[in-house]
């Protein structure tokens, strides 16, 4: 019985594939969202909707068959009652055992696990999918924690909006008209007091939802934003520890606490008055359509059967009634849940990837940057016409000041950003025509800022790659000169070595020794382009050496673009640029930059010691 019990249940769950995509970017307005994600779920919302009518349907004949009853008992001779009706109770025996158990067993099933188990994925994998393909400069521009928070919290916001409106408003609607029709088939007039309570009622909702609507919103506002501060606040918990002290971190929470709780108390506030004006409507249905049923009987135009199914429908219609709108509190307090979360889920992509575009051909990794601007929209800063061209197999180094447009540069050809205006070209492909991960399989990167996942040390090495061996892996971090420190390495469950975790953003390990897992995980990738974005900027001298010296070997064949402070680690590049301004001043090999004397040329001598004390302002990354 158990077993058949699962593969029903099952097969329900599996009438909807809550991992399908979508097809087109995700929709602004609430139900618009909604409706475009329903397709996946059209079977089992036809199942939820047939199912709930006739559960919905049996409960108002049962209370009419109870009426019925009353009045066959009391005009029927009891040793004639088998006799007379026994097939008529059996019936209704085989309805209320086998038929009413199946239909909401039906009902509950599609709705609570065909449905619930199914929305809140659906929405959060094509919620995922639209986010990852934003860039790496969107997801700058807001808190990591609230775009998290609102990813996951509006698959619950859709299905509950969902759930609510069929498992409450669907049944509920249809024991209405199946009420009304009740007592208007015996009496018109007996469905006069039910109109005037449901107009009533549905004038309460108009006039108070739009603002709970209103007021939800806020308080979703004010806790998303509580989220993202807390969840900025721990993420650099080591900077407010040195910086602030611990009463102004506490008064700088309490404000976020106090605006959210405000904000809650507004839809409470709201919800209080709504349930207290319930109240009052269900002794208006009880006194008008019990009391207007029992006169009807007093002057003979209704049975005593019809009285006792009024005062059932009475205090049932009650019960729905707060039900009901327990649901549609829900629901309201959802869409404004789910206005909040699309506000980051339906923002359009910025950098739009084009349809069908091809991979990325990499033969030779030349790379051709033609006048390329990009200033992020703010009229300054950033690159204003940088023209350059890196030959196959060419090792270039780059140095200039701070702002100076070296990292732009970088984020360009990584399209993290796209070009305000201009164009980049990798063996004569323009990087906006071909497939944006194409392109960054392409190129390998160790940036200033390790960044490293909170996974197994094994994980952060071959990240994004398939098919690779522990002996591969450590391959690479031998060459990265990390494998000693690697088999040290213990966390807080015991997990030892390549399978101890890092912690989030690699905390748990030096900079150091971040960096360096870092340059194993590139060194593993061997991508024909290789960006060096300060790669040793953290290691002491000696390893600095030793990783110098394994990059060598990295880098034949591979066409490396290297941003440098340091310019002993990039003086025997093919080339070095130097950058100001957002423009390229020089260029040339460290022996012909020394030669021109100019900015080069004296940050080199700065470094090399040769003068101390000069107005000039130093390069840096």
């Amino acid at each position: 019985m158990l077993g058949l019990y699962d593969r029903v249940t099952r097969g329900v769950l599996n009438l909807a594939n809550p991992y399908t995509g979508a097809d087109r970017p995700p929709e602004g307005g609430v139900w618009a969202y909604i409706w475009s994600n329903l397709k996946p779920l059209r079977v089992v919302l036809a199942l939820s909707l047939v199912s709930t009518a006739v559960a919905a349907g049996l409960e108002v004949w049962l209370i009419s068959f109870a009426g019925e009853l009353i009045d066959l008992i009391s005009e029927t001779d009891p040793s004639q009652i088998w006799e007379l009706h026994g097939t008529s109770l059996m019936i209704a025996a085989a309805i209320i055992l086998a038929l009413r158990p199946l239909s909401q067993f039906t009902r509950h099933a599609a709705n609570e696990i065909g449905l619930d188990c199914n929305i809140a994925n659906l929405m959060r994998w094509r919620a995922h999918s639209h986010l990852t393909q934003q860039s790496v400069g969107w997801f700058q521009d807001d808190l990591a924690g609230r775009t998290s928070t609102r990813l996951v919290n509006i698959g619950n916001h859709a299905a509950s909006v969902i759930y609510q409106s069929l498992n409450a408003i669907a049944f509920g609607l249809v024991y209405m008209i199946g009420i009304v029709t009740l007592m208007a088939g015996t009496d018109l007039r007996l469905a006069l007091p039910l109109f005037v309570w449901f107009a009533l009622y549905l004038t309460m909702i108009i006039f108070i939802l739009p603002r709970m609507v209103r007021a939800q919103r806020d308080f979703q506002a004010a806790k998303s934003a509580l989220v993202g501060q807390v969840v900025d606040s721990f993420t650099n918990f080591d900077t407010v520890k040195l910086f602030a002290r611990e009463d102004a971190i506490a008064a700088d929470h309490k404000i976020g606490l106090e605006d959210t709780r405000q904000a809650l108390f507004r839809t409470r506030q709201i919800g209080v008055g709504m349930r207290t004006s319930v109240v009052i409507l269900e002794g208006v249905i009880m006194v008008g359509f019990v009391g207007y049923g029992i006169w009807l009987w007093s002057i003979g135009a209704a049975s005593i059967g019809l009285v006792a199914s009024a005062l059932a429908l009475t205090f049932r219609i009650t019960a729905l009634a707060e039900w009901v709108l327990d649901a549609v509190w829900v629901i309201f307090l959802n869409i404004g849940n789910l206005s909040d979360s699309l506000k980051t889920v339906a923002q359009p992509l910025t950098i739009v990837p084009k349809p069908g575009a091809p991979e990325l051909n990499v033969k030779n990794a030349a790379i051709e940057l033609s006048d390329l601007h990009h200033q992020y929209g703010t009229g300054h800063g950033g690159l204003r016409g940088v023209s350059l061209n890196v030959a196959a197999g060419e090792k270039i180094g780059i140095v200039g000041s701070s702002g100076a447009g070296k990292s732009t540069l970088v984020n360009l050809i990584l399209r993290f950003f796209e070009a305000e205006r201009g164009q980049i070209l990798i063996d004569g492909q323009d990087i906006r025509d071909v497939e944006q991960d194409s392109l960054r399989a392409a190129i390998g990167i160790v940036s200033q800022q390790a960044s490293l996942l909170n996974r197994s040390v094994r994980a952060n090495i071959s990240i994004g790659q398939e098919g690779i061996s522990d002996t591969e892996i450590e391959s690479a971090a031998r060459q990265a000169e990390a494998h000693e420190f690697i088999m040290d390495l213990r966390d807080s469950k015991g997990r030892t070595g390549y399978d101890a975790h890092v912690g989030e953003r690699g905390v748990k390990l030096s900079g150091g020794q971040r960096q360096r897992i870092a340059l194993a995980r590139v060194i593993l990738k061997n991508a024909p382009i290789l960006i060096l974005d300060e790669a040793t900027s953290a290691l002491d001298s000696q390893v600095e050496a030793d990783i110098q010296a394994a990059l060598q070997g990295v880098m034949n064949e591979k066409t490396v673009i290297a941003i440098a402070h340091r310019l002993s680690t990039i003086a025997q590049m093919d080339r070095i640029v130097v950058m100001d301004d957002g423009q390229i001043v020089e260029q040339g090999t460290h022996a012909e930059l020394l030669d021109q004397d100019g900015r080069y040329a004296k940050f080199w001598r700065r470094q090399s010691g040769e003068f101390l004390g000069t107005d000039e302002t130093p390069l840096s990354a």
